[in-house]
């Protein structure tokens, strides 16, 4: 989830949407932004491991973020998808089996939430999750306002805790 918003950053996206979804059955996540987006012989390179254009990481021949959301996808009983248009944007879905024995655990997502909310050097992030139909919004403009800029120490120590009293809100509820 977070090599594919460092694309969506990359891509000079000023406007991205995260959308992740759980229930007892079904995780997905859908990652749409306003970027460079890619023309269709790009997309269907992109989920090629051995494939990079070469000019975002000029040392490195292989790409691995995409190959490996889809194979996640492939072997946790899911599948994945991309949407893009040259000059309009991407769309990244994922969908997995929630209990599937191949689908890596969530981990940290306070502190991953708080990372990608400081990517972006301008514009606007927004991050929606559900679990089992709750839900919160996160939104990178009103938390920078809020505390004051999202970079300082300090500040993320906040935007952390901030998020994790929102995950355990929402695994209370659910």
């Amino acid at each position: 989830m977070m090599d594919v918003i460092q694309n969506s950053v990359e891509a000079d996206a000023t406007v991205i949407e995260l959308t992740i979804r759980e229930t007892e059955e079904q995780f997905e996540f859908e990652v749409k932004d306003n970027g460079k987006g890619m023309n269709s012989e790009t997309q269907a390179k992109a989920v090629d491991p051995f494939y990079s254009d070469g000019r975002k990481h000029a040392h490195r021949r292989a790409g691995l973020g995409l190959p490996f959301l889809f194979q996640t996808a492939e072997a946790a009983g899911g599948e994945a998808s991309i949407e893009s248009q040259e000059g309009c944007g991407t769309v990244i879905r994922f969908c997995a089996k929630a209990k599937h024995v191949d689908l890596p655990p969530f981990g940290d997502f306070a502190g991953a939430a708080a990372m990608m909310l400081t990517l972006l050097p301008e514009g606007e992030l927004t991050i929606g999750k559900t679990l089992n139909g709750g839900g919160y919004t996160l939104s990178r403009s009103e938390l920078g306002d809020a505390l004051g800029g999202l970079h300082s120490a300090g500040n993320l120590k906040l935007l952390k805790a901030y998020i994790a009293a929102q995950e355990e809100d929402l695994r209370k509820a659910g």
